[in-house]
């Protein structure tokens, strides 16, 4: 009895086997004679989205829905809250502010280089 190696784990594929017997005999097995794969090969190729298309995707739904939300929002109060808040920070806490905001520029920077790198 021959038996099929699995490539990724050479370990013997005994379930498929299982499997495919099982599937074979449960119901009456019709070859397509490559019927299927003739099939798929005349399909239209799909059309890929260039990559500004897919960030447009992305980015009009998100936009649209921060200006939703911000229109929630009392503008006029949310800028009186904020020069208050930026007025009674004293220089560590600037200091604090831009470390964060050089952070989360960093962490961004690194995560567009990982990207580009395919390393994520």
């Amino acid at each position: 009895m021959k038996m099929q190696m699995n490539d990724k784990k050479n370990e013997p594929d005994d379930f498929d086997n299982f499997l495919r017997a099982q599937l074979q005999n449960s119901y009456e097995y019709l070859p397509d004679d490559n019927f299927t794969a003739n099939v798929m090969a005349k399909l239209p190729v799909q059309k890929k989205l260039g990559r500004w298309q897919e960030r447009l995707i992305i980015v009009i739904p998100c936009t649209l829905i921060a200006l939703l939300v911000l229109s929630q929002f009392s503008v006029i109060a949310l800028i009186i809250k904020s020069w208050v808040w930026l007025s009674l920070i004293d220089v560590a806490g600037w200091l604090q502010l831009s470390l964060v905001i050089f952070g989360a520029g960093l962490f961004g920077v690194a995560g567009w280089f990982a990207a580009e790198r395919h390393l994520l």
